[in-house]
């Protein structure tokens, strides 16, 4: 057997165990991943390099500096009543449709904003939960605002998925995520506009509890305003206007809230604050640095090399799209780490046709998975005793949306090179 094949299983089977022994628990994920790291490094007789362990990382470096970034901001402006003060100028929309989009787009903003879905639920998605109308079937709703973070993983201008599948080209693309508003936009809009329309009456009946205090919430509002208003310039006119993944915006919209806020009273409950927005970023972070680690070790010991030898006599478009549905399936019964693998791979054939179109696409399918996993996705079934076949049956509308703009990119991404700017 070719030691490619050996050092593949050893990692493979370090990570899939780790999945199965924990539950598909995303906080281990890290641990396993890095352990898989070191063991495949050793698999190979190269002894524990520590180099390509701690470079991988380093590929997204700058993108979870901007997720860091905003997951501060959002905690920031959590804490400054502004989201509990836009939510009650939103429950106070007549028209059912438009308030139905409303509260749609008012769960996925943080998710949005950092690229993770716990940002949405530890946020927006409670204050959206509490303000159920009496009699509301509570885990319908759990699962409205569930979906809602998963569309505002996908929608712009913050998407970990797509910076993952990004590392894969990263030697081929300009920057290692930049680019991609449009095509994540095109992506998640869909399922967005469908979902609100066809749950509208789940998200029109929501109530806003206690009027919230203006002072403090009003000026850090004008905040969010403004920073998504650089957001969109930036992302839209990327080519012209490059602020640094909105690392920067996001740092200085912090300063700000925090500012107009006077510190939220001390300087205790600022620490805390920022402290509890950077910990919140901390597992999809650590994830995201085990996966850079995993990558490069497969990289450094061949991995890759065998795997660029099996499909080169394929063309690429199959590739793609048996490597996401492969993900799919693996991903249910097994969470993110080997699906994220794979549509990084799945990125590598693309060669210097890489486009951000294409890029975008694979990474629907990483998306989805974060919401399907099996007693491990972004609706945590365990918790909330739901059973993965009647999560299924609640969210396939939007997965199925989802992955169907997903194919279309991947199929004619080179001929839709006008959502690239």
């Amino acid at each position: 057997m070719r030691n490619e094949i050996v050092v593949a299983l050893v990692m493979f089977l370090i990570s899939i165990g780790g999945s199965v022994a924990t539950r598909n628990d995303k906080k281990w994920s890290v641990f396993f991943l890095f352990l898989a790291s070191v063991a495949g490094s050793l698999a190979a007789g190269m002894g524990i390099r520590f180099r390509e362990i701690v470079e991988g990382p380093f590929g997204f470096l700058d993108s979870m500096l901007c997720v860091c970034c905003a997951s501060v901001l959002v905690a920031t402006l959590d804490r400054s009543g502004a989201f509990s003060f836009l939510f009650d100028r939103i429950c106070g929309i007549k028209n059912r449709t438009l308030k139905a989009f409303a509260v749609l787009l008012f769960i996925a903003l943080p998710a949005m904003l950092t690229g993770f879905a716990s940002s949405s639920l530890l946020t927006t998605g409670q204050l959206v939960k509490k303000g159920c109308y009496k009699g509301a079937d509570s885990r319908k709703m759990h699962l409205v605002v569930c979906v809602g973070a998963f569309i505002g993983v996908i929608l712009p201008p913050t998407c970990i998925p797509a910076m993952i599948a990004a590392n894969g080209a990263g030697s081929v693309l300009p920057t290692p995520y930049a680019g991609f508003f449009l095509p994540l936009l095109a992506a998640g809009l869909p399922a967005f506009i469908v979902y609100a329309l066809v749950n509208r009456k789940e998200l029109s009946s929501v109530e806003s509890g206690e009027k919230a205090d203006s002072k403090g919430a009003l000026p850090s509002l004008i905040v969010l305003t403004v920073t998504c208003i650089a957001v969109i310039i930036d992302g839209v006119f990327s080519n012209i206007l490059y602020l640094g993944g909105n690392t920067l915006v996001f740092f200085i919209a912090s300063l700000i809230v925090i500012g107009a806020s006077r510190g939220f009273g001390s300087i205790k409950s600022t620490y805390e604050t920022v402290s509890d927005g950077v910990m919140n970023a901390v597992v999809p972070m650590a994830i995201v640095f085990a996966l850079g680690s995993f990558i490069e070790v497969s990289s450094m010991t061949g991995v890759r090399g065998l795997y660029s030898l099996w499909i080169l006599p394929y063309d690429v478009v199959p590739v793609m799209l048996v490597l996401m549905a492969a993900a799919l399936v693996i991903g249910y019964f097994l969470s993110t780490p080997i699906p994220a693998f794979l549509i990084t791979y799945a990125v590598f054939p693309i060669g210097w046709l890489a486009n951000t179109v294409t890029v975008t696409g694979l990474a629907m399918a990483l998306a989805v998975v974060a919401l399907i996993t099996r007693n491990g996705g972004i609706v945590n079934c365990r918790e909330n005793s739901l059973k993965s076949s009647d999560v299924l049956k609640e969210v396939w509308l939007p997965v199925a949306l989802v992955l169907a703009v997903g194919v279309i990119f991947v199929i004619f991404g080179d001929s839709m090179t006008f959502l690239i700017r």
